[in-house]
């Protein structure tokens, strides 16, 4: 039993399993170029008709907030872990923490 349990041995039967798996189903799926008009190619949204375009995502907008979220979780984080005894890593390490955490803050939102 301890044969099945060999990493090599355990991967090609995993390996040909999936493949025996994906040759079971590979008939729901549709073929290239049959029936354009079917729909089974076209996008579906609530029963709307999408108009096929690309769609660029653009992230200038989502990055500010990843960053405005990391910080204040970050800050409040390390806060949260000083306040049990500030005075271990300096209370002038604490506030230089805090004005820089606000600088910061100021730069994403107000420049």
């Amino acid at each position: 039993m301890d044969f099945f349990l060999f990493l090599p041995v355990a991967f090609i039967i995993l390996l040909l399993f999936a493949m025996g798996l994906s040759e079971l189903i590979s008939g729901w799926a549709p073929a290239p170029g049959a029936d354009a008009d079917s729909g089974k190619n076209k996008a579906y949204a609530c029963g709307e008709d999408v108009p096929a375009g690309k769609i660029i995502p653009d992230y200038q907008e989502f990055f500010p907030f990843a960053i405005f979220f990391t910080m204040l979780h970050v800050a409040g984080l390390m806060l949260a872990t000083w306040s049990l005894n500030p005075f271990s890593a300096g209370i002038e390490l604490v506030a230089g923490y805090v004005a820089a955490v606000g600088i910061i803050l100021a730069i994403l939102f107000v420049g």
